[in-house]
């Protein structure tokens, strides 16, 4: 049992770095299909292409942090359920790919940036409608890679709410918080605008979960569960 709280704890620790990783990363993006609009947003992605890389260099650390976390669990969900765990190690895996794709797709813009400022040029249309393609693309991963996240996030919380490692409150709040951007993100493929606050509740809920676990960990008087 003592095992499992220092492991808890750990995990609190690393959910705490995702957060410090992952809140500049999207402040230092600078990314939003309306820029396009401009006639000089390439210049724009260009005058900003190194708090850009900074951004995306913080994404992966914050995706392949997810992965340190998947890696930690998988043995803690294991003895639960192995179906379960093999399910939950399996989607970040897929994220992590997604992730890089993603910044595979910002990266490929501030190259575009780049050719556009050496060549001087003055005529948008080709090099507007490339960037903007290239924007689309960074979005549509995003999305897909929150789905993928809230997937994994979704079973993590139903393991914690049967195994009552954490109070029920916390792994309840969690499944009902991850899932509005899982919702969100699908409503938005169907082109639905939907409200920031459907993303605001998981990140409340994450900042309580970490403070929690690094404080007391898993808890350390588990009941035992029986799979469903």
């Amino acid at each position: 049992m003592k095992t499992n709280q220092k492991k808890g704890r750990l995990i609190g620790l690393l959910l705490l770095l995702i957060v410090v990783a992952g809140i500049p990363s999207v402040n230092l993006r600078g990314l939003s299909t309306s820029m396009a609009a401009s006639p000089e947003f390439l210049n724009e992605v260009f005058q900003k292409s190194m708090q850009m890389r900074l951004a995306v260099l913080l994404d992966i650390v914050a995706g392949a942090l997810w992965l340190v976390v998947a890696v930690i669990l998988f043995p803690v969900i294991k003895q639960y359920k192995k179906g379960m765990a093999l399910g939950f190690f399996s989607i970040w895996i897929v994220y992590f790919a997604v992730i890089i794709f993603s910044n595979i797709s910002h990266l490929t813009l501030l190259s575009l940036s780049q050719e556009f400022v050496k060549a001087g040029a003055t005529d948008m249309s080709h090099f507007g409608t490339l960037g903007l393609l290239k924007i689309e693309e960074y979005f549509w991963a995003h999305y897909m890679a929150i789905i993928l996240y809230a997937s994994a996030a979704w079973i993590f919380y139903y393991f914690l709410f049967k195994t009552q490692l954490v109070p029920r409150f916390l792994s309840a709040w969690g499944l009902i918080a991850i899932s509005l951007p899982f919702i969100a993100c699908w409503l938005t493929i169907f082109d639905i605008s939907v409200s920031f606050y459907f993303f605001l509740q998981n990140g409340l809920h994450m900042i309580v979960l970490l403070l929690w676990l690094l404080v007391k960990g898993f808890n350390p008087t588990e009941k035992e569960a029986q799979p469903a």
